[in-house]
């Protein structure tokens, strides 16, 4: 049969399998227009010429009837509709570790009690919370002050001032809507105390 016959004799089913393909290339962009990135938008606009082909072909060659194939692709529609929020929810749910990213001032490097050393960090993904753990090496002479000493950390969207050993992980709200996080952490320790502050880890998560 050709196309032109199959056209006369089931236009309806021409119509709609060509519907369906341009659905399903625009499925990711209609689905998360924020995040969608060119590669998705192109896999997907692949994938729908690929079953247009396949769904003409196969009605010009009596391969499958129109109802068959129109069933086909709803389904396969729905499918990758899912997957696609199956997704996305994967990947707005999954922590995402950022200790690389984490940039501490130059006053990290020498930080007495009662100084601050400021954080800067751009976030890669909207979360709700960030997870710093920091260590430490004492440039005092005398006791070591690391087991004592303690961080507080200001600048969370909920305007709390967490509070936490060094070597323990400190918890701060985030404002997803914002991509830029300045935070900045206080030394807490004995006087004379003098040390030389670093990122251990720093983790995005969501509550």
């Amino acid at each position: 049969m050709k196309l032109a016959e199959l056209g006369r004799r089931a236009p309806w089913a021409v119509v709609l399998i060509i519907l369906l393909a341009i659905t399903l290339s625009v499925l990711p962009f209609a689905l998360f227009p924020d995040t969608v990135t060119t590669t998705q938008t192109a896999l997907a606009t692949v994938c729908s010429i690929v079953l247009l082909v396949f769904a003409l072909f196969g009605l010009v060659h009596d391969t499958y009837s129109a109802w068959q194939l129109v069933v086909v692709l709803c389904l396969l529609l729905v499918a990758v509709g899912i997957g696609l929020v199956a997704w996305r929810y994967v990947e707005e749910s999954r922590s995402l570790p950022v200790t690389e990213s984490v940039k501490l001032s130059k006053g990290a490097a020498s930080l007495e009690t009662g100084e601050k050393a400021v954080i800067r960090l751009r976030t890669p993904a909207p979360r709700d919370r960030l997870r710093l753990t920091f260590e430490a090496d004492d440039l005092g002479y005398g006791s070591p002050c690391v087991p004592s000493s303690s961080l507080r950390v200001t600048g969370g969207a909920d305007g709390r001032r967490p509070e936490a050993r060094i070597g323990e992980e400190i918890s701060v709200a985030l404002d997803p809507e914002k991509r830029t996080v300045r935070l900045e952490a206080e030394l807490v320790s004995d006087p004379g105390c003098e040390l030389s502050l670093r990122v251990a880890r720093a983790v995005l998560d969501n509550d």
